[in-house]
């Protein structure tokens, strides 16, 4: 009798348990559905993706340039749903003198405002055109064939919005990094 009472008290438990680890599931299954994305610093493309709450891209070639810290998740402060909208920036290469960096947001529209530049031309990247300009070619600002200018290559695809930019690199290195981003998976 004894070992019954034993026995039907382990079932119990194992149920109850059970159902309180059901129910525990279920409302973080549904917190993380409910949760809005969050910002931060992340080492992995992966926490930076999971955290924006948006496909990313990532960079395959960076021209022996190596990540210079972490992946910034901001908030996208231009956007109407400032709230839900969120920037993903990274940066590539440690000397002020050769950089590249990967901007991308999921408002569909810049997240930073980008003083008056000089177009320096239109590309192909990943499926869709792409805009060159440069931070040159004006009153003291340096000529446009110098290595020692602003690049930002600018394009949107499905709803997102993204920028390549570098300083000290040339146009082609700038569109490279650009058509080698892949997915982050």
């Amino acid at each position: 009798m004894r070992r019954n009472r034993l026995m039907t008290a382990a079932v119990t438990a194992a149920a109850a348990v059970g159902i309180a680890l059901t129910a525990s599931i279920a409302t973080a299954a549904f917190a993380a559905q409910a949760v809005p994305s969050r910002t931060g610093l992340f080492s992995t493309w992966h926490g930076a993706q999971s955290a924006a709450g948006f496909s990313l891209m990532k960079p395959t070639r960076t021209y022996g340039l190596a990540r210079a810290g972490r992946i910034i998740v901001s908030r996208c402060d231009i956007s109407r749903k400032k709230g839900t909208k969120r920037l993903v920036i990274a940066a590539y290469g440690s000397t002020p003198n050769h950089n590249l960096t990967l901007s991308q947001n999921n408002s569909g529209g810049q997240c930073a405002i980008i003083s008056a530049s000089k177009n320096l031309g239109r590309y192909r990247v990943n499926g869709t055109w792409a805009k060159l300009v440069g931070d040159c070619g004006r009153a003291g600002l340096p000529r446009c064939s110098s290595r020692k200018i602003f690049l930002f290559l600018t394009w949107r695809k499905n709803g997102n919005y993204y920028q390549a930019s570098s300083y000290g690199e040339r146009p082609s290195v700038v569109v490279g990094f650009a058509r080698g981003l892949v997915r982050v998976g």
